[in-house]
């Protein structure tokens, strides 16, 4: 875990963002455009489990708009840090062909993240994309969802966040991380899912509960996790064999990793009063790692 102070300035992350900002205004999609702030050597930590470079992370870009043509992104919030950018976004889009005719439905929407580490020449050098566009094919929206819980308490620190991202982070298997999220959560805790969905914590359990049973031996690995005045961001790995089905993809008995997130906002008694989760199991089994 670290702490989300470093070297850089709060100023050279808000140049960063600027810039990507205005590439995107400039006609450059919002996807391509991070790829225009990039230094050289980015290290592109992608949700298959490579770590790449940013052409090897374009080539995810474009086979992802192979399946969604007008995708598009559309930015919720936004969180600077003295060496990081987090953007939290919705990604939307029409799907193709054969993703229409495997679910019915003409139009997706998932929640997604991007998290890039800043240099002092305003460049990314290091980024963290959590996008799946294709959430709603593993995780079906709520077709009566009921109504949001209302957060009511007082903002933590950075010290009850790191409680709680402690806590989370001795979790070595899906179960077990299950497990700490909730005890961690306050009963009126506001959930926001990987498929847009807002609700309590059984959204939660229910995503969790996809995975675990299309992975029954997955295991978490975390990775490069932080906080900030009162959020927390995890950051972590997964890895598991197919056994059951995930979405529309049948058991293939292939080991699959893929990576995800949760940020969350920690209350003053180290509760969770509000989270946004983003998980792409599916990754490792659409898009196979090409390094091991």
């Amino acid at each position: 875990m670290t702490q989300a102070n470093g070297t850089m300035s709060l100023e050279h992350v808000r140049m960063a963002y600027e810039r990507w900002h205005n590439a995107a205004n400039d006609g450059v999609d919002l996807l391509s455009a991070f790829h225009t702030i990039c230094a050289p050597d980015c290290i592109n930590h992608m949700q298959n489990g490579d770590d790449g470079t940013t052409s090897d992370a374009e080539s995810y870009r474009v086979q992802g708009r192979s399946l969604y043509p007008d995708l598009s992104l559309e930015i919720d919030h936004v969180t600077m840090t003295d060496d990081r950018m987090i953007l939290q976004m919705t990604v939307s889009g029409t799907p193709s062909l054969i993703f229409r005719i495997a679910r019915g439905r003409r139009v997706f929407s998932a929640s997604a993240a991007v998290i890039g580490r800043v240099n002092d020449r305003a460049e990314v050098v290091e980024m963290w994309p959590y996008l799946n566009p294709g959430a709603m094919l593993t995780f079906p929206p709520q077709s009566h969802p009921a109504p949001p819980p209302i957060p009511d308490g007082l903002p933590g620190t950075e010290v009850d966040a790191n409680a709680v991202l402690s806590q989370w982070q001795r979790a070595t298997t899906g179960p077990e991380f299950l497990d700490r999220i909730l005890a961690s959560a306050s009963p009126n805790c506001l959930v926001h899912a990987t498929n847009t969905d807002v609700g309590g914590t059984a959204l939660v359990e229910s995503q969790f509960h996809v995975v675990l049973s299309a992975f029954p031996d997955l295991t978490v690995e975390f990775r490069d996790g932080f906080v900030t005045n009162d959020l927390l961001i995890a950051q972590f790995r997964f890895d598991g064999t197919q056994r059951g089905w995930l979405g529309i993809a049948p058991p293939r008995g292939a080991r699959a990793q893929s990576t995800g997130a949760i940020i969350a906002r920690v209350g003053i008694d180290q509760t969770v009063q509000e989270m946004w989760v983003y998980l792409a199991p599916g990754m490792g089994l659409f898009f196979p790692r090409k390094k091991t």
